[in-house]
């Protein structure tokens, strides 16, 4: 039995004639439980939200959804309402999504991924046949089966696009969506084309080809920018490429599609399509040149094991008791590939059917009556005649062939170069007189010599090379990396990217391609992100901006301006720098007032200056030091130096006095003593 999470507070727990025992996930269209009907698992999904007035359009979607093929699909079985709220019933398919195992397992390599790709593409097409858009194709609705990959939530679109508006959730996921759907264009199967070369990008890299960071980003890729194609390579690379054009009308239909991936191509030999069962009349193929036999075809009636040849109608097959067929005087085609050489009625008599047919001879009913024996019994008479024709039939052609091929022959016994035989054995008929063989003249040695063509040039391979390994490194080394392959480098494209400037994102031809030596390899690197301008934002609204730009908030400082609290004076890197992804942006934000200068161990005239430049009131206070160096100078101020106080603020500075040198008045004075 599956394992499924305990159903939650508030989880149904039937719907309609399915019993739920347990939770299997949760995604933005709707909850999937595990139901049960007469001891079969299904997986039921309940929409978030109802459809509203599409109630009817719903259920003739999910009747369409029945129909189709099942070989890669989970098929829909079965749907209603729950209070509103629409619910379809599928084939259970215990496995994880393509999302899960690519992050649990890594992406696909090879062989794996074109299974992948086969199987996909194949659903798509069965999933077109009935009519059907999926509109949501992604690596969470592909589950990997123990039978092969199956795709799920078809047949789902106008019940997505009612209960979204509803919900206030969208149809489709951003990192596959094409672009006529973030555009609210016409959306055909086209658009389904495009999330499947989406979903292989994330098959073979674990990441979106437009990435998969912020909704905004994301969607201004598809729009705007090139995919990013990682490590697919060779012929699914190209196909991928080509799916993912931003034009519908450029992309393949999923036939042209699933054709391309099975390598289908026109040069398959036509024996291959059209081979005829082993027991119908092959007519051997005659060498001498000229035209060929006509194949052997079944009769319209269908009648078993009954064929005809081409251009014979059903009074053909009566011969009269004098074994002349109606054939007589034409060229017909004995069955030996000599046309006319053993006389009328040949064509016939080999088709006559009777208890003696041999192998390779088409038989009618086993009766004497059959096909081409009349019926007054003289079918008898005709099967002598026939060995007989078929005897000298086989004699000519024996005759034909020591005819071309002898004089052929020079005296070593070595067959010569001619490359036609002469013109009088491809018009005219051989006598079927005993042969005799004539000396030809044998050709002057130098005239042998000459009419040999001469030996074929060598021919010249052009020497290739593997395309190196050059993503993830830098610019400079990805182009010696290029040279010393043998190969030159060609033009270098920069592109928005989270990743260290200069960094190699792909090459055309990708990594891994086999070309010829001295070809070009350009190259797509990224140019980083760049710095947004904050100045002049509030702190919050300046951090946000950062982090939506796919950068990170360094430190903040503070510093004193007559501008508002908060406001962003300057960044860090400065606004449209390029840096990578996730780099921090230093602000510097200001704070209300005027900063009071530093006074402390200045002169007090020279301090007090300062101060009052600055827009303060000043207030002196002296203190006794010994120190007579002290003396004058402005021992501390009453507002930290930097602070941001108001203009106008009052500022107390103490200062240095010099101590008393006479006698301390606080001492009682010494009494004169007289004479």
């Amino acid at each position: 039995m599956p394992t499924a999470q305990p159903l939650r507070t508030g989880d149904p727990q039937r719907l309609g004639a399915y019993e739920l025992s347990g939770r299997l996930g949760e995604g933005g269209q709707g909850a999937v439980f595990l139901g049960s009907r007469s001891g079969e698992t299904y997986a039921v999904k309940l929409l978030h939200g109802p459809v509203g007035d599409e109630r009817a359009a719903f259920l003739r979607e999910v009747e369409l959804a029945k129909h189709v093929a099942r070989f890669c699909t989970a098929q829909v079985i079965d749907a209603g309402f729950d209070e509103g709220r629409p619910y379809i019933v599928s084939e259970y398919v215990d496995g994880p999504s393509l999302q899960r195992e690519v992050a649990l397992t890594g992406p696909r390599r090879g062989g794996a991924l074109e299974r992948l790709a086969v199987s996909t593409a194949t659903a798509i097409v069965a999933i077109h046949r009935a009519g059907i858009v999926h509109r949501d194709f992604k690596p969470q609705n592909v589950l990997l089966g123990s039978d092969g990959p199956r795709v799920i939530d078809f047949g789902l679109a106008r019940a997505l696009d009612a209960a979204a508006t509803v919900s206030g959730r969208g149809v489709g996921t951003p990192a596959y969506m094409a672009p006529e759907q973030i555009t609210a264009s016409a959306v055909t199967g086209k658009a389904d084309v495009f999330s499947w070369g989406a979903t292989m990008c994330f098959a073979a890299n674990a990441s979106a080809p437009f990435g998969q960071d912020s909704v905004a980003p994301v969607l201004h890729r598809i729009l705007t920018a090139p995919p990013e194609l990682g490590m697919l390579a060779g012929r699914l690379r190209t196909l991928v490429e080509a799916c993912l054009d931003k034009d519908a009308r450029n992309r393949p239909t999923s036939r042209e599609l699933l054709f391309e991936l099975l390598g289908e191509s026109d040069e398959v030999p036509a024996e291959v399509l059209s081979t005829p069962p082993p027991h119908i009349l092959r007519v051997t193929p005659s060498l001498i040149p000229g035209p060929r036999p006509p194949m052997a075809e079944p009769e319209a009636t269908g009648a078993p094991g009954g064929y005809v040849l081409p251009g014979q109608g059903a009074g053909d097959d009566q011969a009269s008791g004098s074994g002349d067929g109606d054939q007589s005087g034409s060229d017909a085609w004995d069955g030996t590939g000599v046309p006319g050489s053993a006389g009328g009625g040949m064509a016939a008599d080999v088709r006559t059917s009777g208890p003696a047919s041999g192998p390779g001879l088409a038989s009618g009913p086993g009766s004497a009556s059959g096909p081409g024996v009349s019926g007054d019994g003289q079918g008898r008479k005709g099967w002598p005649r026939a060995a007989v024709a078929v005897s000298v039939a086989l004699l000519a052609t024996a005759v034909a062939l020591l005819a071309v091929i002898v004089p052929m022959l020079d005296k070593d016994g070595q067959a010569s170069q001619a490359a036609e035989p002469p013109a009088s054995a491809q018009s005219e008929p051989v006598p079927s007189k005993p042969f005799t063989q004539k000396s030809s003249p044998a050709k002057p040695k130098e005239t042998q010599q000459t009419s040999k063509p001469a030996a074929d040039p060598p021919v010249v391979r052009p020497v290739t090379v593997p395309i190196p390994v050059l993503t993830g490194l830098d610019r400079a080394a990805a182009l010696k990396a290029i040279k010393r392959a043998g190969l030159v480098p060609g033009p270098v494209t920069k592109l928005d990217s989270p990743r260290k400037v200069g960094q190699v994102l792909s090459s055309r031809p990708a990594s891994g391609t086999v070309v010829a030596k001295g070809s070009t390899v350009s190259l797509q690197v990224s140019a980083g992100l760049a710095v947004p301008s904050v100045v002049g934002l509030q702190r919050k609204a300046a951090e946000t901006a950062l982090t939506g730009a796919g950068l990170a908030v360094g430190t903040v400082t503070r510093s004193c301006s007559d501008q508002p609290d908060g406001r962003v004076l300057a960044t860090q890197p400065q606004a449209g720098r390029r840096v990578a992804g996730g780099t921090p942006v230093a602000l510097t934000v200001a704070r209300k007032g005027v900063a009071v200068p530093s006074v402390a161990g200045r002169p007090g005239e020279d301090g007090r200056a300062a101060l009052v430049a600055a827009g303060f009131r000043v207030r002196t206070q002296g203190q006794v030091v010994e120190d007579e160096s002290r003396v004058g100078m402005i021992l501390s101020q009453s507002v930290q130096p930097g602070t941001c106080a108001q203009p106008g603020a009052l500022v107390v500075i103490v200062i240095g006095l010099e101590g008393q040198s006479g006698p301390d008045p606080t001492e009682p004075s010494e009494t004169p003593s007289g004479p």
